[in-house]
């Protein structure tokens, strides 16, 4: 039998019964929507998250005192060094590399700030002019502090957005002074608002040079290095470079751990693609689901038509040419329900992404073709066995039927 006709025999059948066969689709429509959302979700949380990676700058290099295992894309614990890290390697690496565009130390604490009455708890970084390079820091208003800035100890001081509204609300902060813990700093520039990177508000941040904050804060070591590499391609080299000074400077002890922009990219692309695809994995069980309901259906249907079953056997139709019908009817629901699960799941998805363009879940291409032959594939492997019912009655036990 032609397969024009089988499917026009198809058709018919399911328009007979189309409450029914809305429900038997319902289940597949259900189980590729599920697939295709559900990576969707996995793929769009991986390209938020690095994109958040991205937004703190480029071939970004961090240093950090204490060891930890060479395998780990993470840092040490803090507090974990046996030797403090100083300015004193800042200068060894600025002077002794080639492979670094920028590197800055980093003193961390939080402060009071406080301009006339209004008071606020801040996060405080303590920095150097490279600093800004190496996490792509737009200064809004005046100025970054410059080499001699730091070098001298001035205080001077850059505040993120959201210090810049608790402190003088809408009125501009440059030439005016902040306490920091009854410490006294000249306000010379306003970062443009930055927002959440990696759930850390750098608009709740405010900048100060490395030698201020270290009197600041009364410490003599460094929370850490920053440096940014000159060509993504140099990384390693850059990476061998500062482990080979540091190394030098300790006396051959390897007290520190070096984490690479890209080492963490690549752990976060890896846990999220395991991620997706266990999604992917979950969803497709409720594809199975929706298959078991189309061979019930089928079933059901294989025993009220037994008689028109039976009339077509007489009049010449072969065991494969009922078969093929039946086989037919099980893929067309599935094929029907999976481009309806599908379109759903873009429409959805597209939708989403419209309103909040920041989380990008519009579903990977290489994820449709797969649950779309994935239904069909359940329609045929599930309607076989109904079709095989239906094509094994005997002539005249189907005309004899009631």
């Amino acid at each position: 039998m032609p397969l024009r006709e089988l499917l026009r025999l198809s058709a018919e059948s399911l328009q007979a019964h189309r409450f029914r066969a809305v429900l038997t689709m319902l289940g597949m429509i259900i189980g590729v929507f599920a697939v295709v959302v559900l990576v969707s979700l996995g793929q769009g949380a991986k390209n938020y998250i690095l994109s958040e990676f991205e937004g703190l700058g480029t071939n970004l290099i961090i240093v950090q005192p204490g060891k930890t295992d060479k395998k780990s894309a993470f840092a040490a614990p803090i507090g974990s060094a046996t030797r403090k890290m100083t300015m004193q390697d800042v200068m060894a690496l600025e002077k002794r590399s080639f492979n670094l565009e920028a590197i800055s130390g980093v003193v961390l604490g939080t402060a009071q700030a406080r301009h006339e009455e209004a008071l606020s708890n801040i996060n405080v970084f303590g920095v150097n002019d490279q600093f800004q390079r190496i996490l792509n820091i737009v200064v809004q208003e005046g100025s970054f502090f410059s080499r001699e800035e730091d070098e001298a100890g001035r205080r001077v001081i850059v505040l993120g957005n959201n210090v810049r509204e608790s402190l003088f609300g809408d009125d501009s902060p440059i030439g005016k002074t902040v306490k920091l813990n009854e410490s006294e700093f000249r306000v010379i520039g306003l970062v443009a608002a930055m927002g959440n990177k990696l759930g850390f508000n750098l608009d709740d941040v405010a900048f100060i040079p490395t030698t201020a904050a270290l009197r600041l804060f009364n410490e003599d070591k460094l929370f850490g290095i920053r440096a940014k590499g000159s060509s993504k391609v140099g990384i390693n080299d850059a990476v061998e470079e500062i482990s080979t000074i540091l190394r030098e400077r300790r006396n051959g002890e390897e007290d520190f751990t070096i984490i690479t922009q890209m080492a963490m990219m690549d752990s976060m692309s890896t846990i999220l693609n395991m991620l997706s695809y266990v999604l992917g994995g979950i969803a497709a069980i409720s594809m199975l689901v929706g298959g078991i309901g189309i061979m019930n259906i089928m079933l059901v249907t294989v025993s009220e038509r037994t008689q028109e079953i039976g009339i077509r056997r007489a009049v010449g139709a072969r065991k494969r040419d009922i078969l093929k019908q039946f086989l037919v009817e099980a893929v067309v629901l599935s094929l029907i329900g999976g481009s309806i699960g599908i379109s759903i799941a873009l429409f959805l998805t597209y939708g989403a992404h419209y309103f909040y363009p920041a989380f990008d879940m519009r579903p990977p291409y290489w994820i449709l073709g797969p649950a779309f032959f994935l239904s069909v594939f359940i329609g045929v492997v599930f309607g076989v066995w109904p079709a095989r019912k239906a094509a094994n009655i005997e002539t005249l036990d189907a005309l004899r039927y009631e």
